[in-house]
């Protein structure tokens, strides 16, 4: 905006030193009135005023989108402090009530779980070497598994394998979803995979990134509602909705810290509500706290029947247990033991290993797996045998060698239904208290009063309002006995059962309706659904245990396995809309890279326009001015589009691998840029034309510029999607040179241009960008100043330019046979680029 205002001020201030100027040319000038200098200039003036009414109208958008996530980090504190009070109120009146300390608002219990069984894996590589072989076992829906291993192991190779991502070799083995034999990429959008680098947006905030994935990846018709609600989830199972609204940032850019970047490249894959999670070593490079903390937030995650597999290399033994089940891997790629955490310690001291007292059983894992550790029953042990001792074992035990999910006798535990009557009776005991005013129901000023008297701080008007919301709905003045008991009581399910949001899903707000397909039933709301469902047969009423949640498959569940492990993502259009609202997001925070280039553009104008107007001879109809002009805006703007696709493409190939369309991608992008492209090209322009004042109209003068431009910036695209960033400047400046500088020299035009359509002339006439814009620029200032130069030398090189740019029309007028080649050259070159986005690196999309 600066640079746009330094720009208008230049031009109107030109009027002030006498136009009347000479320029060192052979020419005769004509003395121009403040009226023709007006008529000339229009344009300059008229682009400057639209291009700030843009810029201020982005920046309006940027502060209304500033301003709404403002307000819902300040909804979620209300929340999160809604959820404390709430938790104080149960303590207050029945201390041993279990309540679950965050409910998932948005977030809920998957419509179809997944069972994996995976039958000998393995992967051979191109030189024939094997890295994975005969792995056989399979991961429970709902369950925490962990795959671990020494190093070359191939414990990041199982996954790419199971996950059909390790294209780099070829697969083999057999693998089954709920008992029928399917690839994993056929579910892709129900399955996320976090990879072990933070491939995350580094110029958006963490809440930005947490809603835009779930805007792009959950089904096609989630509200808007809803959306927010997932995000809320996100950011409080991963703990980082403290944090919320700032900006992630990157190595240039100081940001969050490494544990929070960690928690968001997990949350962009939680977003999408995926059935099944893969996550390859996603506590690497944390301390053991923040590993902890990551792993009992995919715990919580789990409740909801999410299966989450996940490589891990050596935690401490309190994290190792946290996982349900456990795949250790030995060097070659082969099994050493599949079960659970804490069945594998002493299914190794049965072979013969005995652990120090000290020792961490997670090093010491990785100790015997790698043969450091002596075996007291086998003389001369090697670690090869700990994978013979597997297969025997499974071959022994049959089908008794499969994980017991239910191992280990418990006593019965209290049911919800003795837990709500007791909580009844002690909330009938203090009701009276509670009531002040004896009418039977408590408003907003008696509820305030017992959140006060439950906990040592006095709740806000705010807190109060969404308690009182939550308990009896929008708008309500009061709470009823049997509402505020039935709210208290919903606190021990994992997903919140409010009236509020069962309105909302009865009217269609929150999304399709899954719970006839898999449906937690903790509360009593769902008893006399029980009573209707207990009547039929065992073999239509299953429940299955994951983790402390339950699950019941109702009658109405198809018999399809399969059932509920797709989904219908959004299609073209709305990515396109989303990814444009995101791109302008970015784009605007991208002021500091753009400035910079508008200051050199700027620069690169005012030098050629003080060397053509006032250091050298060069006439205003110069061929060679023209070209040094168009060549230098040429690869200025190549080089600046080089990081439209060149600087996320980590970002873009874990998203082409998400399913996220390749065409919205890169047409949001395009259109974003497009601004930029002539914005950048206006103030090039303009510059130079206020300094060296052409006598010719802005409007005509500045088109050869905008074409030279969009071709250009083609260049910039092509070469980003096809080479690696850090080749990109190099390459880009030499083919500007050589389609620019040498194929559109008049000099060489001269001898290029023969006639009778020669190779030579096709090819450059197909590949050169000013052998087109500067015979359009040239033709029109021609007309325009019609010059008669004195001097030899110059009439010479008038009559030379002439015969180059008006030999050959093409059947048309010199002004439309250029701009229908550059045009041409833009598109091809655009759709060379998107083919290049779209098939280069697919080992990386997949």
């Amino acid at each position: 905006l600066k640079c746009i205002l330094a720009q208008a001020l230049f031009v109107l201030c030109v009027p002030l030193r006498q136009i009347k100027a000479p320029a060192m040319t052979a020419e005769t000038e004509d003395a121009r009135t403040p009226g023709e200098y007006l008529k000339e200039n229009e344009g300059v003036l008229l682009a400057l005023m639209l291009v700030v009414f843009l810029v201020l109208a982005m920046f309006i958008v940027d502060r209304r989108w500033q301003s709404r996530q403002h307000y819902l980090e300040k909804v979620t504190g209300i929340m999160n402090q809604s959820q404390i009070f709430s938790m104080n109120m149960v303590r207050h009146f029945m201390p041993s009530f279990k309540v679950q300390k965050y409910q998932f608002r948005g977030m809920q219990a998957k419509a179809g779980t997944a069972d994996i069984e995976f039958c000998d894996l393995s992967l051979q590589l191109p030189n024939g070497k094997k890295v994975l072989e005969r792995v056989s076992g399979e991961f429970k829906a709902g369950r925490l598994c962990a795959v671990m291993g020494p190093s070359g192991a191939g414990k990041t190779t199982f996954m790419n394998v199971l996950c059909a991502k390790a294209t780099y070799g070829k697969m083999g083995g057999t693998i089954r979803v709920n008992g029928q034999e399917a690839d994993i990429s056929q579910f892709k959008s129900v399955t996320g995979f976090v990879p072990q680098d933070d491939i995350v947006h580094t110029d958006l905030t963490v809440r930005e990134q947490i809603e835009f994935s779930a805007m792009l990846r959950n089904s096609v018709d989630t509200p808007k509602k809803k959306i927010q609600a997932i995000a809320q989830d996100v950011l409080n199972v991963m703990q980082i909705d403290h944090i919320q609204n700032s900006i992630v940032g990157s190595v240039e850019q100081r940001g969050i810290s490494g544990g929070q970047r960690k928690r968001v490249n997990i949350g962009l894959e939680l977003a999408a509500q995926p059935t099944v999670l893969f996550l390859d070593e996603p506590t690497s490079g944390l301390d053991s706290t923040s590993s902890l903390s990551v792993t009992l937030s995919l715990k919580k995650m789990c409740q909801l029947g999410m299966t989450s597999i996940m490589v891990i290399h050596q935690p401490r033994y309190s994290l190792f247990t946290l996982f349900d089940d456990v795949l250790l891997l030995g060097k070659g790629g082969q099994t050493a033991y599949l079960g659970s955490s804490f069945g594998a310690k002493s299914y190794f001291e049965r072979l013969g290993f005995r652990m120090s007292a000290n020792d961490n059983p997670a090093d010491w894992f990785m100790d015997v797996l790698s043969g450091e550790v002596q075996n007291d029953l086998i003389a001369g042990f090697k670690p090869d045998m700990l994978f013979d001792m597997w297969r025997s074992r499974e071959a022994g035990l049959g089908e008794s060698a499969s994980i017991d999910y239910n191992s280990g006798a418990r006593g019965r535990e209290m049911s919800d239904e003795e837990d709500k009557v007791i909580l009844a009776h002690k909330l009938e005991e203090e009701w009276d208290r509670v009531d002040s005013n004896k009418d039977g129901v408590m408003d907003t000023d008696e509820l305030c009063w017992l959140l006060g008297q439950c906990s040592t701080l006095k709740p806000s008007s705010e807190v109060v309002s969404d308690l009182m919301e939550r308990m009896a709905g929008k708008n309500a003045a009061s709470v009823t006995k049997k509402q505020f008991l039935e709210y208290l009581c919903s606190l021990s399910s994992d997903v919140a059962k409010e009236p509020t949001f069962a309105e909302l899903d009865k009217r269609g707000a929150l999304g399709p309706h899954l719970r006839t397909v898999t449906t937690i039933f903790e509360s009593s709301e769902d008893d006399d659904m029980d009573e209707d469902i207990s009547e039929d047969s065992e073999d239509t009423n299953r429940e299955h245990n994951f983790g402390s949640s339950r699950f019941r498959r109702s009658r109405s569940a198809p018999l399809d396995p399969l059932t509920g492990l797709t989904r219908d993502t959004p299609g073209f259009a709305y990515q396109l809309q989303t990814l444009l609202l995101r791109r302008l997001v970015q784009w605007w925070r991208m002021n500091r890279q753009r400035t910079l280039f508008a200051v050199a553009l700027m620069l690169g104008g005012a030098i050629l326009a003080i060397l053509d107007g006032f250091l050298v001879e060069t006439p205003r109809w110069s061929g060679m001015a023209l070209l040094n002009l168009h060549t230098c805006l040429a690869l200025l703007l190549a080089i600046f589009c080089l990081q439209v696709f060149g600087n996320d493409q980590p970002v873009f190939w874990r998203e082409s691998a998400s399913g996220i369309s390749v065409a919205a991608y890169f047409q949001s992008r395009l259109i974003i840029n497009t601004f930029d492209i002539a914005v950048l090209t206006f103030l090039f322009t303009a510059t130079y034309f206020a300094i060296r004042q052409p006598h010719v109209r802005f409007t005509f003068f500045v088109v050869p510029f905008l074409l030279t431009a969009y071709v250009a910036s083609g260049w910039g695209y092509f070469i980003s999607t096809v080479v690696p960033p850090k080749h990109g400047p190099f390459i880009v400046s030499l083919v500007i040179f050589i389609i620019c500088g040498l194929l559109g020299n008049p000099s060489n035009l001269a001898e290029f241009l023969q006639g009778n359509f020669t190779v030579t002339e096709v090819i450059v006439s197909l590949i050169s960008i000013t052998r087109w814009s500067i015979q359009m620029n040239w033709v029109y200032i021609y007309n325009e100043l019609k010059p008669d130069p004195k001097d030899m030398r110059n009439k010479a090189v008038l009559a030379m330019e002439k015969e180059v740019f008006m030999r050959r029309d093409w059947g048309m007028s010199y002004q439309w046979a250029p701009l229908i080649a550059l045009i041409s050259m833009g598109l091809v070159l655009r759709a060379a680029s998107f083919l290049g986005l779209r098939f280069t690196n697919r080992d990386k999309q997949v």
